[in-house]
Protein backbone atom coordinates (compact mmCIF):
# COMPACT_ATOMS: atom_id res chain seq x y z
CA UNK A 1 0.00 0.00 0.00
CA UNK A 2 0.96 3.55 -0.79
CA UNK A 3 2.31 6.29 1.39
CA UNK A 4 -0.81 8.43 0.23
CA UNK A 5 -3.38 5.75 0.48
CA UNK A 6 -2.23 4.44 4.00
CA UNK A 7 -2.47 8.40 4.80
CA UNK A 8 -6.00 8.19 3.43
CA UNK A 9 -6.82 5.32 5.23
CA UNK A 10 -5.56 6.76 8.91
CA UNK A 11 -7.61 9.76 8.48
CA UNK A 12 -10.61 7.79 7.31
CA UNK A 13 -10.06 5.55 10.35
CA UNK A 14 -9.57 8.20 12.99
CA UNK A 15 -12.30 10.35 11.24
CA UNK A 16 -14.64 7.51 11.87
CA UNK A 17 -13.80 6.86 15.35
CA UNK A 18 -13.87 10.60 15.85
CA UNK A 19 -17.50 10.79 14.85
CA UNK A 20 -19.17 9.67 18.29
CA UNK A 21 -18.08 12.78 19.58
CA UNK A 22 -19.24 15.19 16.66
CA UNK A 23 -21.55 17.70 17.28
CA UNK A 24 -24.74 18.86 16.24
CA UNK A 25 -24.30 22.61 14.37
CA UNK A 26 -25.01 25.54 17.09
CA UNK A 27 -27.72 27.77 16.62
CA UNK A 28 -25.06 30.24 16.42
CA UNK A 29 -23.50 28.82 13.59
CA UNK A 30 -26.17 27.89 11.23
CA UNK A 31 -27.20 31.80 12.10
CA UNK A 32 -24.25 33.40 10.82
CA UNK A 33 -24.03 30.54 7.49
CA UNK A 34 -27.32 30.91 6.87
CA UNK A 35 -26.74 34.69 5.35
CA UNK A 36 -29.86 34.12 2.33
CA UNK A 37 -32.34 33.30 5.06
CA UNK A 38 -34.71 36.02 4.82
CA UNK A 39 -34.48 36.25 1.27
CA UNK A 40 -38.42 35.82 0.70
CA UNK A 41 -38.33 34.53 -3.06
CA UNK A 42 -36.06 32.30 -2.40
CA UNK A 43 -36.61 28.42 -1.96
CA UNK A 44 -35.56 26.70 0.66
CA UNK A 45 -33.15 24.36 -1.82
CA UNK A 46 -31.33 27.59 -2.75
CA UNK A 47 -31.19 28.54 1.32
CA UNK A 48 -29.30 25.59 1.91
CA UNK A 49 -27.28 25.74 -0.89
CA UNK A 50 -25.55 28.36 0.33
CA UNK A 51 -25.97 27.60 4.34
CA UNK A 52 -24.09 24.48 3.50
CA UNK A 53 -21.35 26.05 1.55
CA UNK A 54 -21.08 28.48 3.96
CA UNK A 55 -20.98 26.27 7.34
CA UNK A 56 -18.03 24.89 5.30
CA UNK A 57 -16.08 28.11 4.66
CA UNK A 58 -17.03 29.19 8.33
CA UNK A 59 -16.09 26.08 10.01
CA UNK A 60 -13.94 23.89 7.56
CA UNK A 61 -12.99 20.83 10.53
CA UNK A 62 -16.85 20.94 11.79
CA UNK A 63 -18.29 20.51 8.21
CA UNK A 64 -16.08 17.23 8.13
CA UNK A 65 -17.32 15.55 11.35
CA UNK A 66 -20.37 17.52 10.99
CA UNK A 67 -21.57 16.68 7.54
CA UNK A 68 -18.68 15.13 4.94
CA UNK A 69 -17.95 11.85 7.27
CA UNK A 70 -21.58 10.37 6.91
CA UNK A 71 -22.67 11.76 3.29
CA UNK A 72 -21.45 8.89 0.97
CA UNK A 73 -23.70 10.77 -2.00
CA UNK A 74 -26.91 10.16 -3.20
CA UNK A 75 -29.34 7.53 -2.55
CA UNK A 76 -30.52 7.93 -6.20
CA UNK A 77 -27.41 6.90 -7.49
CA UNK A 78 -26.14 4.06 -5.11
CA UNK A 79 -24.57 6.27 -2.23
CA UNK A 80 -21.57 5.70 -4.75
CA UNK A 81 -19.16 8.10 -2.91
CA UNK A 82 -17.90 6.09 -0.36
CA UNK A 83 -14.72 5.61 -1.85
CA UNK A 84 -13.65 8.54 -3.89
CA UNK A 85 -10.98 9.57 -3.78
CA UNK A 86 -12.26 13.16 -4.47
CA UNK A 87 -14.32 12.83 -0.63
CA UNK A 88 -10.71 12.11 0.80
CA UNK A 89 -8.91 14.85 -0.55
CA UNK A 90 -11.75 17.12 0.94
CA UNK A 91 -11.55 15.39 3.97
CA UNK A 92 -7.75 16.18 4.34
CA UNK A 93 -8.36 19.64 3.27
CA UNK A 94 -10.62 20.31 5.90
CA UNK A 95 -8.82 19.19 8.27
CA UNK A 96 -6.06 22.11 8.14
CA UNK A 97 -8.51 24.44 5.89
CA UNK A 98 -8.04 28.06 7.97
CA UNK A 99 -12.00 29.35 7.94
CA UNK A 100 -13.01 32.19 5.14
CA UNK A 101 -15.75 34.79 5.69
CA UNK A 102 -19.15 34.14 4.34
CA UNK A 103 -20.65 34.52 1.16
CA UNK A 104 -23.48 36.73 1.68
CA UNK A 105 -26.39 37.14 -1.25
CA UNK A 106 -26.16 38.99 -4.19
CA UNK A 107 -29.41 39.88 -6.10
CA UNK A 108 -27.22 40.92 -8.92
CA UNK A 109 -25.45 37.47 -8.95
CA UNK A 110 -29.08 35.72 -8.40
CA UNK A 111 -30.44 37.36 -11.44
CA UNK A 112 -27.37 36.31 -13.62
CA UNK A 113 -27.91 32.82 -12.29
CA UNK A 114 -31.58 32.82 -12.19
CA UNK A 115 -31.74 33.62 -15.94
CA UNK A 116 -28.92 30.83 -16.53
CA UNK A 117 -30.91 28.41 -14.87
CA UNK A 118 -34.12 28.64 -16.47
CA UNK A 119 -32.60 29.34 -19.93
CA UNK A 120 -30.20 25.93 -19.55
CA UNK A 121 -34.09 24.28 -18.04
CA UNK A 122 -35.58 24.81 -20.46
CA UNK A 123 -33.03 24.41 -23.75
CA UNK A 124 -31.91 20.99 -21.89
CA UNK A 125 -28.88 22.13 -22.05
CA UNK A 126 -25.26 21.80 -20.00
CA UNK A 127 -22.24 24.00 -19.85
CA UNK A 128 -22.48 27.93 -19.74
CA UNK A 129 -22.84 28.84 -22.86
CA UNK A 130 -25.75 31.06 -22.92
CA UNK A 131 -27.96 32.23 -25.20
CA UNK A 132 -29.99 35.20 -24.05
CA UNK A 133 -28.70 35.56 -20.68
CA UNK A 134 -25.87 38.16 -20.47
CA UNK A 135 -22.77 37.47 -19.45
CA UNK A 136 -21.07 38.42 -16.13
CA UNK A 137 -18.09 39.42 -14.21
CA UNK A 138 -18.70 35.90 -11.68
CA UNK A 139 -17.47 32.62 -10.71
CA UNK A 140 -19.61 30.33 -11.63
CA UNK A 141 -20.39 27.21 -10.77
CA UNK A 142 -23.83 24.39 -12.39
CA UNK A 143 -24.92 21.77 -11.18
CA UNK A 144 -27.34 19.01 -12.63
CA UNK A 145 -29.48 16.16 -10.78
CA UNK A 146 -29.30 17.75 -7.59
CA UNK A 147 -32.51 17.66 -5.53
CA UNK A 148 -31.53 19.21 -2.06
CA UNK A 149 -29.37 22.02 -1.08
CA UNK A 150 -27.06 19.61 1.09
CA UNK A 151 -26.92 17.53 -2.29
CA UNK A 152 -25.90 20.77 -4.40
CA UNK A 153 -23.35 21.86 -2.13
CA UNK A 154 -21.34 18.41 -1.83
CA UNK A 155 -21.98 18.00 -5.27
CA UNK A 156 -19.28 21.26 -5.91
CA UNK A 157 -17.57 20.40 -2.84
CA UNK A 158 -16.40 17.33 -2.73
CA UNK A 159 -15.92 17.82 -6.71
CA UNK A 160 -16.13 13.77 -7.81
CA UNK A 161 -13.98 13.01 -11.33
CA UNK A 162 -13.74 16.88 -11.56
CA UNK A 163 -10.00 17.07 -11.88
CA UNK A 164 -9.37 20.82 -11.85
CA UNK A 165 -11.66 20.59 -8.71
CA UNK A 166 -13.18 24.11 -10.30
CA UNK A 167 -16.72 23.83 -7.96
CA UNK A 168 -14.46 23.10 -4.65
CA UNK A 169 -11.90 26.37 -5.48
CA UNK A 170 -14.76 28.62 -6.24
CA UNK A 171 -16.68 27.67 -3.30
CA UNK A 172 -14.06 27.91 -0.70
CA UNK A 173 -11.99 30.80 -2.43
CA UNK A 174 -12.08 33.42 0.13
CA UNK A 175 -11.62 36.30 -2.96
CA UNK A 176 -15.36 35.85 -2.66
CA UNK A 177 -17.74 37.32 -1.38
CA UNK A 178 -21.31 37.64 -2.66
CA UNK A 179 -23.45 35.02 -4.42
CA UNK A 180 -25.71 34.06 -6.03
CA UNK A 181 -27.65 30.65 -6.30
CA UNK A 182 -30.91 29.53 -8.19
CA UNK A 183 -32.22 26.21 -9.06
CA UNK A 184 -34.89 26.08 -11.62
CA UNK A 185 -36.61 22.39 -13.14
CA UNK A 186 -34.13 20.99 -16.33
CA UNK A 187 -36.15 18.66 -19.10
CA UNK A 188 -33.22 16.25 -19.20
CA UNK A 189 -31.42 15.99 -15.91
CA UNK A 190 -34.66 17.25 -13.53
CA UNK A 191 -32.93 19.57 -11.80
CA UNK A 192 -30.51 22.76 -12.74
CA UNK A 193 -28.35 24.46 -10.14
CA UNK A 194 -26.29 27.47 -11.06
CA UNK A 195 -24.34 29.51 -8.37
CA UNK A 196 -22.54 32.86 -9.83
CA UNK A 197 -19.63 34.76 -7.11
CA UNK A 198 -18.36 37.88 -6.92
CA UNK A 199 -14.64 38.82 -6.20
CA UNK A 200 -14.75 41.10 -2.61
CA UNK A 201 -14.07 44.12 -5.25
CA UNK A 202 -13.25 44.34 -8.57
CA UNK A 203 -10.10 46.64 -7.36
CA UNK A 204 -9.46 44.49 -4.43
CA UNK A 205 -8.94 41.46 -6.74
CA UNK A 206 -6.75 43.47 -9.49
CA UNK A 207 -4.94 44.83 -6.51
CA UNK A 208 -4.11 41.09 -4.93
CA UNK A 209 -3.87 39.60 -8.55
CA UNK A 210 -2.37 41.86 -11.19
CA UNK A 211 -1.69 39.23 -13.49
CA UNK A 212 -5.58 39.19 -14.47
CA UNK A 213 -5.62 42.76 -16.08
CA UNK A 214 -9.38 41.90 -17.53
CA UNK A 215 -11.59 40.65 -14.76
CA UNK A 216 -14.08 39.41 -17.25
CA UNK A 217 -11.97 36.87 -18.30
CA UNK A 218 -12.48 34.32 -15.67
CA UNK A 219 -12.86 31.02 -18.02
CA UNK A 220 -10.61 29.03 -15.53
CA UNK A 221 -13.84 29.76 -13.00
CA UNK A 222 -16.81 28.41 -15.19
CA UNK A 223 -16.96 24.78 -14.28
CA UNK A 224 -20.01 22.16 -14.45
CA UNK A 225 -21.11 18.95 -13.56
CA UNK A 226 -23.58 16.70 -14.52
CA UNK A 227 -24.50 13.91 -11.91
CA UNK A 228 -24.94 10.94 -14.76
CA UNK A 229 -20.84 11.48 -14.45
CA UNK A 230 -20.30 12.25 -11.07
CA UNK A 231 -21.62 13.76 -7.91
Amino acid sequence: MSLMKRLFLLIYLVSCCSIVNAQDWTIEQISKANTANDIPYLSNVEKDAIKYINLCRLYPEDFLFNELITYLGTKSYGFDLENSEYRKSLMVLLRTMKPVHVLNFDIDAYNNAKCFAKEQGEAGTLGHERINCPMGNYAECCSYGMDTGLDIAMQWLIDDNIASLGHRNNCLNGDYSKIGLSVNFHKIWHTCAVADMIWESSDTYLNQHPQNSSISNKSSSLVCVKSINSH
